[in-house]
């Protein structure tokens, strides 16, 4: 894809003009008149201006705003799947303002939401007139695609693996391995599957990860113990829940694939009267703390969404404050946290 124009600066329209940068950027900020610029002067700048394409940054003043400490104040716009919109919104930016109090960084935030594999119709934003930088949440494959096919000007940081842009992301291959692992470990040799059939990259790679392991491992997992709806929120889970408790036979182990779908499950399986861990054993993804507090508690692997936020952020200022231009890789180690729907070995 061909690089888009260079963005035009009041340098090159001063030296288009023959004035100063400063006159003409106060005839630019509407302040001409005030400064007895002349009208003739004015009225040249502004057709050189408009001849050149050149956009006014409407945030000019705000990004240049100095604070107390003398730091310049930086406008992050968070692009942020709609998918995604749930109480996982909510703990990835109490990170982001964790990161904010502790390093006292001039941030302020603005929310831009995309439509799942529709990053692409936020183009027109992702350019230094409108943001210091942009954080990229719950990127689909179709929108690494797009990414990875322009020429931004702006700092990124997404949340998937990248070679081209800063990224803070899971292994999601290696989470689902290690759940696979973990089954293995206690001897099962069945094993389910609920996800969402929405394109995503993390649950696309949680999924393969847990298969292939399971796998090499001789753990049996039955085509149709792979349900799958076409969202990732709690009714979804709901749903899918339903339709393992209709089948003849299930797993000895099911893994989860995102921690809304597994609340939404583990309330259909409580009052169906399943009995969790003794008659299938759950593991879901994400570390939600609302699976602590529901009974059977959930084991969860995972990362912390205000880690990830938090560690975003980090990233993104770094790059913005020392202007580098390499991309940083962020890996975040997932964990566990046991609860009683698959309890920790004695």
């Amino acid at each position: 894809m061909a690089k888009r124009a260079a963005t035009v600066q009041i340098k090159q329209i001063a030296e288009r003009v023959g004035m100063s940068q400063s006159t003409v950027s106060i005839v630019l900020n509407g302040r001409g008149d005030e400064m007895r610029i002349s009208k003739e002067s004015q009225q040249r700048i502004l057709e050189t201006a408009r001849e050149m394409n050149y956009h006014p940054n409407i945030y000019a003043r705000r990004l240049r705003g100095a604070t107390s400490d003398g730091q310049e104040g930086q406008i992050v716009a968070v692009f942020w799947n709609e998918n995604f919109v749930e109480d996982t919104m909510g703990r990835y930016f109490s990170g982001l303002f964790r990161a904010v109090e502790e390093n006292q960084y001039p941030v302020e935030f603005m929310v831009k939401m995309f439509k799942n594999g529709y990053l692409s119709e936020l183009r027109d934003s992702m350019n230094l007139k409108k943001y210091s930088g942009i954080l990229i949440m719950g990127a689909a494959a179709t929108d690494l695609e797009f990414l990875n096919g322009e020429e931004l000007d702006v700092p990124l940081v997404v949340n998937r693996p990248s070679n081209k842009y800063s990224s803070v992301y899971v292994d999601g291959y290696e989470v689902g391995a290690e759940c696979a692992r973990l089954f293995a470990g206690r001897g099962f040799h069945t094993a389910g599957v609920m996800g969402a059939d929405v394109g995503t990259v993390g649950v696309g790679l949680r999924e393969l990860g847990f298969l292939n392991e399971c796998r090499e491992r001789g753990i049996e997992v039955r085509r149709e113990w792979i349900v799958k709806g076409d969202r990732m929120d709690m009714e979804n889970g709901y749903e899918c829940a339903k339709r393992f408790l209709e089948m003849k036979e299930r797993p000895e182990g099911l893994f989860i694939m995102l921690d809304s779908l597994a609340l939404g499950a583990m309330i259909q399986f409580k009052g169906s009267g399943l009995r969790i861990p003794e008659e299938m054993a759950v593991v879901a993804f994400g570390l939600n703390p609302m699976l602590k507090h529901i009974s059977p508690s959930v084991t969860m692997i995972g990362n912390s969404m205000a880690d990830t936020g938090e560690t975003a952020l980090k990233v993104l200022m770094t790059v913005i404050n020392n202007n580098i231009k390499m991309p940083i890789s962020k890996l975040i180690p997932p964990k566990y946290e046991f609860g009683d729907s698959f309890p920790a070995a004695k």
